[in-house]
């Protein structure tokens, strides 16, 4: 009987360090796999916040206006000859700083060149563009037609505009004035769909279009009672 009771007990001590080893062994998986589950959370967070669509940078905006404020914003872009004196065409340069020349360039309804516009202009320098010395101005590529063109945008312009360099909803803005009133496109009746191209240092930026509606023909009544008299 002594021997009977002794393997029982061995029997039983070795049941019971089998139990505590399985235990263990399933405490011991359960502290591995916790940090590989806490990694599949990081990287399902790193697909969420990758497919989330990123804001793009803003790129250049042009609007055109019949005064030379930037608060006449708006996205008109016909006008009527008879009424235009001058057409302010003014170009947006959000997230753009230091020192630059922008170039417009107005295409006839046919395609050809009417008229261009260099202008120098300085965001965020310590210095007016004006006040800049040769080292910046021989910076402008090709060379322009005419000296004329050049037009300073952070200088105090006599002709009424204080600045050809503004503030537009928060970002800047360049004005380029096309003369209308008096001049050849009245002269010819140069209407239609006219066409702008923008440049920023030398670098085409956008094209975009604006239209002159022609005069209206005198009514056929009085010209009928002109022949009459």
């Amino acid at each position: 009987m002594g021997r009977i009771r002794l393997a029982i007990l061995i029997f039983a001590s070795l049941g019971l360090l089998s139990c505590v080893s399985r235990e263990a062994d399933a405490q011991s998986s359960k502290r591995f796999v916790k940090p590989n589950e806490e990694k599949d959370d990081l990287r399902s967070d790193a697909r969420l916040r990758e497919r989330r669509p990123q804001p793009r940078p803003r790129g250049p905006e042009i609007f055109y206006c019949e005064t030379p404020d930037t608060s006449c914003r708006t996205t008109q872009d016909t006008f009527r000859i008879a009424d235009l004196r001058d057409l302010f065409v003014f170009v947006v340069w959000p997230g753009v700083s230091g020192q630059h020349v922008q170039t417009v360039e107005f295409l006839l309804p046919g395609g050809s060149i009417y008229y261009l516009k260099k202008t120098r202009f300085s965001i965020g320098s310590a210095s007016p563009v004006a006040a800049m010395g040769p080292a910046f101005k021989n910076e402008v590529s090709p060379a322009p037609p005419a000296p004329h063109l050049i037009a300073d945008a952070n200088k105090v312009h006599p002709e009424g505009i204080p600045t050809l360099l503004m503030k537009s909803r928060g970002d800047s803005s360049v004005l380029t004035v096309l003369p209308v009133g008096g001049t050849y496109i009245t002269q010819r009746n140069l209407t239609g769909t006219w066409r702008v191209r923008v440049f920023l240092d030398d670098r085409l930026a956008f094209e975009s279009d604006f239209t002159l509606i022609p005069r209206q023909p005198a009514p056929a009544v009085k010209a009928e009672e002109k022949a009459e008299r």
